[in-house]
């Protein structure tokens, strides 16, 4: 790319936290503008060339691509030809609907984009506009509950899909299903439903004493052998992965301490975590495992060009989601890991220098452009591994759901 730039997805949801597409965030590093164009021209070009160079694949896959655009998109016909993909293409607010604007909407919808208004708030110039769109978003967090009702009354007479977005917490995602929005965009499965202090179910009791097990740095071998003959699927997955493609030429592997001596200590260590991690998060949206994969990769691929690169990272990135996961205050869950002081304070407190990196990627994953450029960060480093990161995470759920 000619350009440091950042670009991450953010996730949208329908009313059965199935995934309907992803919302594609982009900053370019020179300028002060958190969104995917700043209206010019020259910029717009910018854009082009590097989603051109990344290519739709990398970034939403088989999903449906929301992208914010600007009026040079809606007026030049020569700037949507790249966006190849089933793509929602969202006006942002502060465009007018001027009958150029009209005009320019038409066309694209007549080559095939779906249309969303971006940030809305009804007035009686955008009559026309709302006409021609597919999908309205709401803000419900600059709205309140009773401006959100009223724009929902009005919007409902209309033919469009209704997205609630920035919704950040469980009860605002109760709220927003209870007033029949369509989807859902925002990070509310990345917190815990903590309305009454749970019990653990022992189902998951059982996955966090054997999380527990393999957090310790001399954990025993013999342990975790019987840990795993305990569960049938567990053992299943286990021997075929031993004897998939990835250790061919060998013997074939038909007893649990076979495989554990043939992948070995580290190697065993995560497949195992990635595996319990996809048990736990069974009932959960699924994005909340994409984002916690995601984050534990991007975590250990920052890590490994930092000069302190001890091999905590991806455990760090990983834990700093089991309080969504086990709708469990995460002080209690990390009381009974046997973690050290300083990855448990990095990942409740942010503290320290893996702190500050998981904090980073934190704000990555949510497009917090500003607050990564106040950081200093390495914004080619970063996206490069975000990248990675996403990539790695769809090879390895495709292979831990097989």
């Amino acid at each position: 790319m000619d350009e440091n730039i950042f670009i991450a997805r953010q996730p949208i949801y329908d009313k059965n936290n199935q995934l309907a597409g992803y919302e594609l965030l982009y900053r370019a590093c020179d300028t002060t503008v958190a969104e995917f164009s700043d209206g010019k021209l020259a910029s717009s070009q910018v854009i082009l060339n590097s989603f051109l160079n990344i290519g739709f694949d990398g970034l939403v896959g088989s999903s449906q691509a929301f992208i914010n655009i600007t009026e040079d998109f809606i007026l030049d016909d020569s700037l949507t030809p790249m966006f190849e993909k089933p793509t929602v293409l969202e006006v942002l607010e502060d465009i007018k609907p001027t009958a150029e604007v009209i005009k320019g909407v038409k066309r694209l919808k007549k080559n095939g984009y779906k249309i969303a208004l971006d940030d809305f708030q009804y007035s009686p110039e955008y009559d026309e506009l709302l006409l021609l769109a597919d999908y309205v978003k709401i803000d419900v967090i600059k709205l309140t509950p009773n401006q959100i009702i009223k724009e929902l009354e009005r919007l409902k007479k209309l033919p469009v899909q209704l997205v609630a977005e920035k919704v950040e917490t469980p009860e605002m995602f109760a709220f927003c299903k209870e007033h029949e929005f369509d989807y859902f965009q925002g990070f509310y499965f990345c917190k815990p439903q903590l309305v009454n202090l749970k019990n653990i179910p022992a189902n998951k009791l059982v996955i966090l004493n054997l999380l527990k097990l393999l957090s310790k740095p001399d954990y025993d071998f013999n342990e975790v052998e019987k840990a795993i003959s305990q569960d049938a699927v567990l053992t299943y997955k286990l021997l075929r992965y031993v004897n998939s493609a990835a250790f061919s030429g060998r013997k074939e592997i038909d007893s649990i301490r076979e495989a554990l001596a043939l992948v070995g200590g580290d190697k065993i260590k995560k497949w195992i975590t990635l595996f319990l991690m996809v048990k736990l998060t069974e009932g959960k949206p699924q994005a909340l495992l994409i984002t916690a994969l995601v984050r534990a990769k991007m975590c250990e691929l920052l890590e490994q060009v930092s000069v302190h690169n001890d091999g905590e990272m991806f455990t760090i990135g990983l834990f700093s989601l089991l309080d969504a996961i086990m709708d469990t205050p995460l002080e209690d869950l990390l009381d009974d890991l046997a973690l050290s002081t300083e990855v448990k304070l990095a990942i409740l407190d942010h503290e320290g220098e893996k702190g500050e990196l998981l904090e980073n990627v934190i704000n990555y994953e949510k497009g917090q452009w500003v607050y990564l450029t106040s950081q200093g960060v390495d914004a080619e480093a970063y996206f490069s591994c975000y990248m990675e990161a996403v990539k790695w995470t769809e090879s390895t759920i495709e292979a831990l759901d097989n």
